[in-house]
């Protein structure tokens, strides 16, 4: 708990230490497999939402259940190993050190913040599902209805916002994580991270402003 605590608020020290021990990749799968299974939860809340209103359908929205779950929980890992990536490349043009082992490990730690983001979702969209009602219509009109009802639900817009914050306190975890990583200046963790990020960030406050 301690660690956790020094990992959120002073990311710095806790890799600084981190950079002392072996090579662990146990505790950020925990942490990644934790953020997918938060993150698929909301698909199957909304799924279950669906399979309510089309009782007759209800094998193959339970198969779309487990297919969307899966994609999730894949999705994150698959995130992961792209940004350790992605950072690891650009890190390069600054001439780093460090193997690209220790940079998929502490990015991985970098997961931590948005465990809350998704924790936040999972408690937007339960209480969105819980507060519409859905009659059993055409699957084509239904999914057009949830899309409009998820486009314009203050739980929803909710849940966005927290998501861009968590993903702001992920970036700064990350400087720091590629800093110890592949020993780089502050200055240089700090454009190695926030060059995708700051784009990230700005395509999804732009889509929350424009929708």
């Amino acid at each position: 708990m301690v660690k956790m605590k020094e990992l959120l608020l002073n990311p710095d020290y806790f890799f600084s230490e981190k950079s002392k021990e072996k090579v662990n990749l146990k505790i950020p799968f925990i942490i990644v497999l934790i953020n997918g299974i938060f993150t698929a939860a909301p698909s199957i809340l909304l799924m279950n939402k669906v399979t309510a209103a089309l009782p007759g359908q209800s094998s193959f929205a339970i198969v779309g259940v487990v297919l969307a779950a899966i994609s999730c929980l894949i999705g994150v890992f698959i995130g992961w190993l792209a940004l350790s990536a992605l950072f690891y490349i650009i890190s390069t043009l600054f001439y780093s050190q460090g193997s690209f082992r220790r940079t998929f490990e502490f990015i991985g730690y970098g997961f931590t913040p948005t465990i809350l983001g998704s924790f936040v979702a999972i408690l937007c969209i339960y209480s969105l599902v819980s507060s519409i009602g859905i009659q059993a219509q055409d699957p084509q009109l239904l999914q057009q209805s949830m899309a409009q009802i998820m486009m314009n639900n203050p739980f929803v817009k909710i849940a966005q916002i927290i998501g861009i914050l968590c993903t702001l306190w992920s970036a700064n975890i990350w400087i720091f994580a590629i800093l110890h990583a592949r020993n780089l200046s502050t200055r240089n963790a700090f454009l190695t991270i926030g060059f995708p990020v700051g784009l990230y960030v700005i395509y999804s406050s732009f889509n929350f402003l424009v929708h």
